[in-house]
């Protein structure tokens, strides 16, 4: 049995005790509390809400700072693949096919989920399901920017189909990856000029031409596309008489008048042989079909590839390397 004062005794004890848990305790949650900021000082792109804000197309928008699932309806997804951003959802769709992705992006990004053509109206319902937490908007989506900017901040980009290095510049100093993109445009720009070199040290003032045949027209282009690449990224010589370009970068012209159009060179773009040259003595006589100067392109490379950043590395070598194989000869 224990006295009255064993127990008083007692209790003081257990009651000193739990006063100096408590005390330790509340020391390590004080720890725990101060050592809070480093655990956290660096940031998480995937929880990030911070925001920033800037000018687009139309006006002012605020953007998260580390946007991870980005929408883009722009045009421009594999210029966002170059600045290190893989894109939940892409308007680049095959030519033949806008419910597909183009071939070069089923092999860089094999589960993106297609919006529809970049170029016309897109699927509201698939940007929704893909819970973007930024949306890059081209010209073409002006009637339903309301609607995206709905579902996650939307950046109008003012650039389209035809203004590739317009477009790229645009996009990446909406997201600050200006170094990157000027990294890639400078390698870009260096291998052309070396593959300007080797391809006009064999043909020297040699003229070129692009020439798109159909079953139903010829259309002979001078700018946009692989001719934007020909006379601008190779800077090779345009043909004289080339002429004056429609808003895509081309003019349909005859038979008839492609007889006075005399290069050296041609760039065919057709889909299959079955196009208003076959069998044609106006295209047998022309000086380029004469010496075999035909290097044969389809219409489905130039609007999948030829317009954006992958594409185009793709085509440069394919493109510099079919002439001088040939010239080679």
């Amino acid at each position: 049995m224990f006295s009255l004062k064993q127990i008083s005794f007692v209790g003081i004890a257990l009651i000193m005790m739990v006063m100096l848990y408590g005390c330790g305790n509340s020391g390590q949650e004080a720890k725990v509390e101060n050592s809070q900021p480093a655990v956290n000082s660096e940031p998480v792109a995937t929880n990030s809400t911070e925001t920033r804000t800037l000018k687009d197309a139309k006006g002012d928008i605020v953007i998260p700072v580390n946007p991870v699932r980005i929408a883009d309806v722009s045009g421009s997804t594999e210029e966002l693949l170059v600045l290190g951003y893989k894109p939940v959802i892409t308007g680049n769709t095959d030519m033949a096919n806008s419910l597909e992705i183009t071939p070069i992006l089923k092999k860089e990004l094999p589960d993106v989920t297609p919006a529809g053509w970049f170029q016309t109206e897109v699927n509201l319902e698939a940007i929704i399901a893909a819970s973007p937490d930024l949306i890059l908007a081209g010209p073409t989506q002006e009637k339903i920017y309301d609607q995206l900017n709905m579902i996650a901040p939307t950046v109008r980009v003012p650039y389209g189909f035809n203004a590739f290095r317009e477009r790229f510049t645009f996009v990446a100093e909406v997201l600050d990856k200006k170094a990157e993109m000027e990294t890639w445009l400078k390698a870009y720009d260096q291998r052309a000029l070396l593959l300007h070199d080797q391809i006009t040290e064999i043909t020297k003032e040699e003229t070129f031409a692009v020439i798109e045949a159909t079953e139903k027209e010829i259309r002979i282009y001078s700018r946009t596309g692989i001719a934007d690449m020909i006379f601008n990224d190779l800077g090779l010589p345009l043909a004289p008489g080339t002429p004056e370009p429609d808003p895509w970068g081309g003019k349909v012209t005859s038979l008839e008048a492609l007889s006075t159009f005399n290069p050296d060179h041609i760039i065919l773009l057709s889909d299959n042989d079955q196009n208003v040259l076959d069998q044609s003595k106006v295209w047998s006589n022309l000086k380029a079909a004469k010496s075999n100067n035909i290097y044969r392109m389809t219409s489905r490379q130039n609007y999948n590839e030829a317009f954006f950043a992958l594409g185009k590395e793709a085509l440069l070598e394919q493109i510099s390397e079919q002439i001088k194989e040939h010239i080679k000869q």
